[in-house]
């Protein structure tokens, strides 16, 4: 794990946007973005958070203290509505690399909603199962990523018991058969908790790639959801 009295950044930082992918789709949400990640997935539209091969990841990482941080957090969120949960987003990179800062953090913000992503491969703390809603997305074999680096099922059980959902990167059917197969039976994951979410930088390929599953999907019973932020921005980064 990286070091706990500060936060490794990417060059998106803090800003305050609109939750685009998952349960939480649409509402006012500041998202930190935190680099460095364990997985290596091909079709990643945040290489530049973990790729040491990209300028970007080498000219932009960046390390905060925890209360500059926070600071930076409260600072960018701008929603006037004072009867709006404020809600905080932790993405990557993978987050939970640098889950001890994390749990530093939130202690530090009792009155904000916190969402974590990660890919399911490194365990949570017990305090932050208990606190966090998490927006797990396993890798499939579409990511390129081997198999043992990719399936961690202590963790995924662990994350499935608590306040999450399992959103799932799919490029056509036959991953909707590697989800069934590899984690949904053997797992025991809720079936409530499932998003399908089709693989895509832009609204275009997102749309693509939906039209392949939704059928299968409407047999199935999963949830579909596409990605807000695509269809408003494209590829911009900091939405």
């Amino acid at each position: 794990m990286l070091n706990n009295d500060y936060f490794n950044v990417s060059g998106d930082g803090v800003f305050y946007t609109i939750q685009g992918e998952g349960i939480s789709m649409g509402k006012p949400a500041c998202f930190l973005r935190l680099c460095v990640c364990n997985l290596k997935c091909i079709w990643c539209d945040t290489r530049y958070a973990w790729d040491a091969k990209l300028p970007e990841f080498w000219n932009e990482k960046q390390k905060w203290s925890i209360e500059e941080t926070k600071e930076r957090i409260i600072t960018a969120w701008t929603c006037t509505n004072k009867k709006v949960e404020k809600r905080l987003v932790i993405t990557g990179g993978e987050p939970l690399l640098q889950k001890s800062s994390i749990e530093t953090l939130i202690k530090l913000m009792p009155d904000w909603t916190v969402e974590i992503e990660t890919n399911g491969t490194v365990m949570p703390s017990e305090y932050l199962l208990e606190r966090c809603q998490f927006n797990c997305s396993p890798k499939l074999e579409n990511s390129g990523n081997l198999r043992q680096a990719r399936i961690n099922e202590n963790v995924l059980r662990a994350i499935n018991k608590a306040n999450s959902i399992f959103k799932f990167v799919v490029n056509n059917t036959n991953d909707l058969d590697e989800i069934e197969n590899d984690f949904i039976k053997p797992l025991k994951l809720n079936i409530d908790k499932i998003i399908i979410m089709p693989q895509g930088k832009t609204s275009l390929e997102v749309s693509e790639n939906a039209q392949k599953v939704v059928e299968t999907v409407k047999v199935k019973g999963y949830r579909l959801l596409g990605r807000l932020h695509c269809d408003i921005w494209g590829a911009k980064r900091k939405v």
